[in-house]
């Protein structure tokens, strides 16, 4: 009995300088020890478990966008039906117009002015003086027949109402060698009235001093001698032939 007495004691003894030794443990700085080699990566653990929805956020700011390449052309598509005839359009303004007659008449000028110079060039001799030309292929003639070839070259027989126009004729007399030359004025219809082809009165008239005269009643058509003076002579006499276009 004494000796389990005792033995408890002991026990009793022992539990308290334990408990006495945790506690000094706790209270006092333990001096650490050296580190130990780090150990193996554990393995991965599983996924976890998909979490609740959030709740929704806030509408955030609008993007920049940029526009993407062009695609490819896509196939043509089927034709379809014919459409119904739509209404009349409305009439052209003043202004198209005015443009359109314009250009009709530049047309015609462009082509009036073409066959003119064609006609010129369809002759051997020409001369330009203002606006007309004196034309020429050193044929003679009476005078119906030299209007007649004038005219079927689209022309009419020579007439000059200038000294500017009388001049030019005189330098084709000389290149014709010509010693008179017809001119477009007549006093067929009233004796000692020369009026031109359309029976108006000349402008211009350069008449030989005592011309003219109508010698032995039978003068009634006119030439231009190569000094440049006119003289009235017989109409079935024959001289050369100038046209003027």
């Amino acid at each position: 009995m004494a000796l389990l007495m005792h033995r408890l004691c002991a026990a009793l003894l022992l539990t308290e300088f334990v408990l006495l030794l945790a506690a000094a443990e706790s209270s006092c700085p333990a001096y650490a020890g050296v580190p130990g080699t780090p150990g193996h990566n554990g393995s991965p653990g599983r996924d976890g478990r998909d979490g609740f929805p959030g709740p929704k956020g806030e509408k955030g700011d609008p993007g920049v966008g940029a526009h993407g390449p062009p695609g490819k052309i896509g196939p043509p598509g089927v034709v379809g039906p014919k459409g119904d005839k739509g209404n009349p359009g409305t009439p052209g303004t003043g202004v198209q117009s005015t443009l359109v007659t314009q250009l009709k008449s530049d047309v015609k000028s462009l082509t009036d002015r073409l066959t003119k110079v064609e006609k010129v060039l369809g002759f051997r001799m020409f001369r330009k003086v203002g606006q007309k030309y004196y034309l020429s292929d050193g044929l003679v003639a009476n005078f119906e027949k030299a209007q007649k070839l004038c005219s079927d070259a689209g022309a009419k027989i020579v007439l000059p109402r200038s000294e500017d126009e009388n001049k030019v004729l005189i330098l084709m007399q000389t290149a014709l060698e010509s010693t008179y030359i017809y001119v477009g004025a007549t006093d067929i219809k009233k004796e000692g009235h020369f009026v031109d082809m359309s029976d108006q009165p000349l402008t211009f008239t350069n008449w030989k001093e005592k011309e003219p005269n109508d010698y032995n009643g039978a003068e009634d058509c006119t030439v231009i001698y190569k000094s440049g003076v006119w003289n009235d002579v017989n109409c079935n006499s024959e001289w050369h032939v100038v046209c003027e276009l």
